[in-house]
């Protein structure tokens, strides 16, 4: 017999199925035609979810037209089945669990992206209750990473998230390197700094957002030629933004800045807007110098709103050429190189991987390292097959070698 099938207003098909076949395998044949994942899918016919385990005839006569109810299907209509899969592969480090972080990872995780690591040091409080959407009382006393994973993995399923109550210094580069892009959900400058620095060196594009009462701001950095978040700041400055004071001066009380539901939610909807253009149209960027028309251009300069006087803006920056970061005497002068290796030209050898490292550096190799499919930081061994490693195509790996006092470090890019 003949079935229609159709993701209304995206795509339709037609299949032929013995009637006495199950409606799963009906279901397998229909995700299989249309490129969609099965354990997300739904068969519906006139509204009610067909039993899986029923047979085919059953239910449906010749001719009948089912609904596949794709969990993203209405995101179909916009990017396509290739905008979704490119969703679903990516990786994306968010840096803060706090109110806007829990509401990033909330949008990121309806959208589908396939992982998510979340670094944050601090605890619940009681008074984030009001605002993070993910925390309870029960809740209070606990890292703020680790919850808001638990709870996103309950709500999400589909959702690969990995936690980490550390300081963003203290997380590996591996982790970084794993991602996308970065989205900076914490406000303050030594750590938007940390992440400019991280972003230029290793290529990764940024999404920051801040937020103070009615205030609300939004930036996206794509290193090397953007203006990077620390260039609007003058270098005679610096202490006073990032706290220095005299030793003699008393401790300096934490200030907290307000923030509401209202002004988080919006910061944090244009944060994820940005991060789908990029996931969407970075690489064809990159490719063509053009952005494709169905994702748009990615902020220029810095989004800026006054909630309270109803005034929204971009400003516009320039490069810095005496920026703390990316300017001429800045901490980054050049971008940490990416080298490309064949796997099947590696012959299944970590021998074979550290001899064509070596022979791009010169020196000999302190460390090769990378970050598993589980979230696991795994350091490469010489005397040991690749296959043991299960890398996969895409996979980047930090390698570590001495050069005189200091040390050097490369990419290396599974293909």
């Amino acid at each position: 017999m003949k079935i229609k099938a159709s993701i209304p207003s995206f795509k339709e098909c037609e299949l032929e199925i013995s009637k006495n076949a199950k409606i799963s395998k009906l279901k397998n044949n229909v995700c299989k035609k249309f490129d969609i994942e099965k354990e997300l899918t739904k068969l519906l016919l006139n509204g009610k979810v067909l039993n899986e385990e029923k047979k085919v005839g059953e239910f449906l006569s010749d001719s009948d037209q089912i609904i596949v109810d794709y969990i993203w299907a209405r995101q179909l209509i916009l990017w396509g089945i290739e905008g979704q899969k490119e969703i679903r592969n990516s990786t994306i480090f968010i840096a803060g669990a706090g109110a806007l972080g829990n509401e990033v990872v909330k949008n990121l995780a309806m959208l589908g992206i396939r992982r998510l690591i979340i670094v944050d040091n601090d605890v619940v409080e009681l008074s984030n209750t009001n605002r993070m959407i993910f925390f309870d009382k029960k809740d209070v006393g606990k890292s703020k990473a680790k919850v808001l994973a638990k709870k996103i993995n309950k709500k999400f399923p589909f959702v690969e998230v990995w936690a980490a109550d550390k300081t963003l210094e203290e997380v590996p580069v591996g982790y970084y390197l794993k991602s996308n892009l970065i989205i900076s959900c914490l406000d303050n400058l030594l750590t938007r700094m940390h992440l400019t620095i991280i972003a230029r060196k290793y290529s990764i594009p940024i999404i920051d957002g801040g937020i103070s009462g009615y205030q609300a701001r939004v930036q996206t950095y794509l290193p090397p030629n953007d203006p990077c978040f620390i260039c609007p700041f003058s270098i005679e400055n610096y202490g006073q933004f990032i706290g220095l004071r005299n030793a003699c001066d008393g401790p300096i009380e934490e200030v907290k800045i307000p923030s509401f539901p209202t002004t988080i939610s919006l910061t944090s909807s244009l944060q994820s807007q940005e991060a789908m253009k990029l996931l969407l149209g970075y690489k064809k960027y990159k490719e063509k110098g053009v952005w494709p028309k169905k994702t748009g251009k990615p902020l220029k300069g810095v989004w800026v709103a006054d909630l309270d006087h109803n005034k929204y803006s971009i400003i516009d920056l320039k490069n810095n050429s005496s920026c703390f970061i990316c300017g001429k005497d800045g901490l980054v002068k050049e971008q940490i190189q990416i080298h490309e290796f064949r796997i099947k030209e590696l012959k299944d050898s970590s021998k074979k991987l550290f001899e064509r490292i070596k022979n791009i550096s010169g020196k000999k190799i302190e460390k090769i390292s990378f970050v598993d499919s589980f979230g696991e930081l795994k350091e490469i061994k010489s005397e040991r097959k690749l296959s043991d490693y299960q890398l996969d195509k895409g996979e980047r790996l930090h390698a570590i070698f001495e050069q005189e006092e200091d040390y050097k470090e490369i990419i290396i890019k599974i293909i």
